[in-house]
């Protein structure tokens, strides 16, 4: 019978032991990156790998099947073809695994002989409990177990943090994992699910909307396996932290595209979208404006209203701030007079003559080695004024009195400060500090102003639920 009760997955994302089944010494082979990686990543765990030929692999004992592993294993991650799978998951179910990742290709996404096979993966592992990931996915990325799956090849910062993200695709994790963490995001797990044979995503939203150390929840979604329950945990989780879904299969060719990449059924992207708004989730329409949006949450502190105060040193930077806020339905008023005119005092003789002081301020030009107490100090006369700020800022992001005198301000008003280096390409470092520690970086206006508006539509929801 199906496994129905909602599984407790923190031996998922802190397992104490994994065997790698179709493990390898070569490290080109996925069972070979998998092993490779643990042992890189600094796994504190029994690694067991399963290879019936080899008696070591990387210097760690080598056993010719699961059930020859002496001890008790909570994960067990097959890289192995999809014909195999059945009678491998048969003897993870006797040796009563907890969890198996199915990294194997070839099941329901394929119709009906693959759907036949992935039926009798899964009989095999109700028999022992055994709880199944995938199959056709690409498993996980647990920086609090130093687990990683996902791009094993690669090193990534093992470093927990607030941001769970669960994706039908393996490309969106990849992508996550990598591009995510360069940007200064720091996840509390990611998750491949491929197929949803066993665990869904519901299944993940009730375990992250529950984690005490989870802050955001966001998803790449291609179809929904429980509808009913997603809305109804939706609207639970909402309430105490903001869900970010990026939803594939907009289009009939993107729908028809999902269906024969995860075994998805697409359903209506029109009556999806109205009902996640109603529960509170925030849409993303790309894999770069989900990342954007979990960088916004970065910030600790949602705007109270929609006034924005622009700080700009470049006039192109003021005239696409202000008409990216208009599109956006953000307000850019006048500073009141009293901020104009200290304004104006500060910055005498510290910056060439100013066209405008009122919002945007315009810097024009602030010198190098004035540049931090300038922004700073500007920013801590506006702050009061509005319920945001969001600055283009040549200044060096990456330095630590700039850093920690906009986390004092931000602390200060309670209110988020974005920031938008001037020249992105040169500021990849100060983008990923300054978006850890709170103060969130985008590459352009556009996107900051999509990120603040994402913070003012939690606002709203908040105080419209009562919360």
């Amino acid at each position: 019978m199906p496994q129905t009760a909602a599984p407790d997955l923190n031996h998922l994302f802190q397992p104490r032991s994994i065997a790698i089944i179709g493990a390898s010494q070569d490290e080109t082979k996925s069972g070979g990156m998998f092993v490779s990686s643990l042992l890189k990543d600094g796994y504190k765990g029994a690694i067991y790998p399963i290879n019936r030929k080899e008696p070591q692999i990387m210097s760690l004992k080598s056993y010719p099947s699961i059930l020859d592993v002496p001890g008790e294993i909570d994960m067990a991650v097959m890289a192995i073809p999809a014909p195999g799978v059945p009678q491998v998951m048969a003897e993870c179910a006797r040796k009563k695994v907890k969890f198996a990742v199915v990294h194997s290709v070839g099941f329901s996404e394929l119709g009906n002989g693959g759907r036949e096979l992935e039926t009798e993966v899964l009989q095999a592992a109700w028999h022992g409990g055994v709880r199944v990931v995938g199959p056709n996915c690409m498993g996980i990325f647990s920086p609090r177990g130093c687990v990683n799956t996902i791009v094993p090849y690669a090193r990534v910062p093992m470093e927990p943090g607030g941001i769970a993200f669960v994706g039908q695709s393996g490309w969106a994790c990849e992508n996550m994992t990598r591009l995510g963490s360069e940007r200064g995001l720091r996840f509390s797990g990611i998750i491949s699910i491929g197929n949803q044979s066993d665990l869904t995503i519901e299944d993940f939203l009730e375990f992250f909307g529950n984690d005490p150390q989870t802050a955001v929840f966001a998803a790449y979604i291609e179809g929904i396996k429980q509808p009913a329950r997603f809305l109804r945990l939706a609207a639970e989780v909402s309430k105490k932290k903001p869900i970010i879904v990026w939803k594939g299969g907009s289009s009939e060719l993107g729908a028809r595209a999902a269906a024969s990449h995860t075994a998805s059924l697409a359903g209506n992207y029109t009556l999806f979208q109205t009902a996640s708004r109603q529960k509170g989730i925030i849409p993303a329409h790309s894999l770069e404006e989900l990342i954007d949006l979990a960088a916004a949450f970065c910030s600790p502190y949602l705007p109270p209203g929609r006034e924005v105060g622009l700080l700009i040193e470049a006039g192109g930077g003021a005239v696409a701030s202000a008409d990216a806020c208009a599109h956006a339905g953000l307000r850019v008023s006048p500073l009141p007079e009293d901020v104009q005119q200290r304004l104006r005092h500060f910055l005498k003789d510290r910056i060439p003559p100013s066209p405008s002081l009122n919002n945007p301020v315009d810097l024009v030009w602030a010198p190098f080695d004035q540049a931090p107490l300038i922004y700073t100090t500007c920013l801590e006369m506006m702050a009061p004024a509005v319920d945001c700020c969001l600055t283009i800022c040549y200044a060096f992001i990456h330095d630590e009195w700039f850093l920690s005198r906009l986390e004092s301000i931000r602390d200060q008003v309670k209110k988020p400060i974005i920031v938008v280096p001037g020249n992105s390409i040169d500021q990849r470092q100060g983008m990923q500090l300054a978006t850890k520690r709170g103060i969130p970086a985008f590459a352009m206006p556009d996107n900051a102003v999509r990120g603040l508006a994402a913070l003012m539509q939690r606002a709203q929801y908040l105080k419209s639920s009562g919360c």
